[in-house]
């Protein structure tokens, strides 16, 4: 019978070691843990690890990273890798009225963009809120609080809209050591000045805490070509696509007479919730090009797998209609003419694209482009369609899942075609202290 047993009380280098001896001696792992507590986890680092030979030890060790007081584009920045795992503060579900912003221009000009539209978020909150209490009274039967709750989570989706992306905000990371120190060694490379202070800030943590998996040698080469890329790296900009270029398309690589012959009832008899096979990924890709505001944007990023580059944000191609029609009346008035002002007092700053992004507003519309197999597209589709998630983004799933369908009519998929509506349900989205949990 097998011998099975946990170890989770030993530092992530010393718990990749007692992983990594399996590939080079016979002895039970009980044996080596032994020797760690004798010896203790640095003194065994020094002794085992640097003739390893192999950089998959750092696989082996995990730890997590908490960063704090970091703008919006720097959390897409160290989230954008299809081995994140971590969570980030919602705008959905927190009022980030009092959180500081970042703004690498620092000019009078900027900070006055900023404060403009800190100004419009602060004031337009109480009065939507009251507004939508109008609109969407409490229920019979349902809790006050889950109702008030879900009423601020409704004012939230539609103000942020009108956050700048320079809004600080904060993360946790959970990585092995070795990823971390891949990922942080592209982003020393980022054209944000911010990101590559935080690139340096984790790396200084991570050697102080764990010295013998972070003495990386750099190589002249590898440096100039990562700087040489960074742009193209780290940006998807309006030069990647043609000028003919629609709003929206859709392409395939997937064979649909193949599909159907092989696979129609492996796919078909799935229950709702349940991932395809991955073997399926084998059949080709999906390539989907749309609009979509930034703060969806956000949303649709946390889906790993697949291609979902971050967009370079910019005012070309203008303010999702979405956070106006939601507004009242004289609230609309004010914020159109708010987004016209403050689109041409960034467009006329001398400054660089890439810093001109801290200074727009999470409500921009950016031009987006994923890049799926079967099972990621039906999971984006399935997942980010229902009607607790954010409108815009529904929006665009719903498009998705009419194009999955033309291109594989048979093809069942389980989406919530629902129009999007108040669900006091949202107010039961949040974590509560067990004492505070609604009545």
């Amino acid at each position: 019978m097998a011998d099975i047993f946990i170890v989770d009380d030993q530092g992530p280098e010393a718990t990749a070691m007692l992983q990594a001896l399996y590939s080079r001696s016979a002895d039970s792992a009980r044996t080596h843990l032994e020797m760690v507590k004798k010896r203790g986890s640095a003194k065994f680092m020094e002794s085992y690890y640097v003739g390893y030979g192999h950089a998959s030890i750092g696989d082996c060790g995990t730890t997590t990273l908490f960063v704090e007081g970091l703008s919006i584009l720097a959390c897409k920045a160290v989230q954008d890798n299809p081995l994140y795992s971590g969570q980030e503060s919602s705008t959905r579900y927190i009022d980030f009225s009092k959180q500081a912003i970042i703004d690498p221009i620092a000019t009078p000009e900027s900070k006055a963009i900023l404060d403009k539209w800190m100004d419009f978020y602060l004031g337009a909150l109480a009065p939507l809120e009251a507004a939508l209490k109008v609109q969407f009274p409490m229920g019979e039967g349902e809790k006050e609080k889950v109702w008030e709750n879900a009423i601020k989570a409704r004012s939230f989706d539609i103000l942020r809209g009108f956050l700048p992306a320079g809004i600080t905000s904060q993360l946790a990371w959970s990585t092995n050591l070795r990823q971390a120190a891949d990922k942080l060694h592209l982003l020393r490379h980022h054209p944000l000045q911010e990101v590559r202070d935080v690139a340096d800030g984790c790396l200084a943590e991570l050697r102080k805490n764990y010295p013998s998996s972070f003495g990386h040698k750099d190589y002249p080469d590898t440096e100039g070509y990562l700087a040489k890329t960074a742009f193209k790296t780290n940006y998807l900009d309006s030069s990647f696509f043609g000028p003919d270029q629609p709003d929206l398309s859709f392409s395939s690589t997937v064979d649909n007479a193949a599909l159907e012959a092989g696979e129609l009832d492996v796919i078909n008899s799935r229950p709702p919730k349940t991932n395809l096979p991955r073997y399926l990924d084998g059949y080709g890709q999906y390539t989907c090009t749309f609009d979509l505001d930034y703060g969806s944007y956000r949303d649709l990023q946390r889906h790993r797998n697949g291609i979902c580059r971050i967009p370079l944000l910019t005012g070309e191609r203008g303010f999702h209609a979405w956070y106006l029609d939601e507004l009242t009346d004289d609230l609309r008035a004010q914020a159109q003419t708010l987004v016209d002002e403050q689109y041409a007092a960034i467009e006329a700053l001398d400054a660089s694209a890439e810093d001109k992004q801290y200074l727009y507003p999470l409500g921009a519309k950016v031009r987006c482009q994923t890049v799926y197999t079967l099972p990621q597209m039906i999971y984006v589709i399935e997942l980010r369609s229902q009607n607790t998630v954010h409108s815009t983004l529904r929006e665009v799933m719903h498009w998705m899942h009419d194009q999955m369908m033309a291109q594989h009519p048979k093809l069942a998929l389980h989406t919530d075609l629902e129009p999007s509506k108040f669900d006091v349900k949202r107010g039961t989205q949040t974590i509560f202290k067990r004492e505070e949990q609604p009545a």
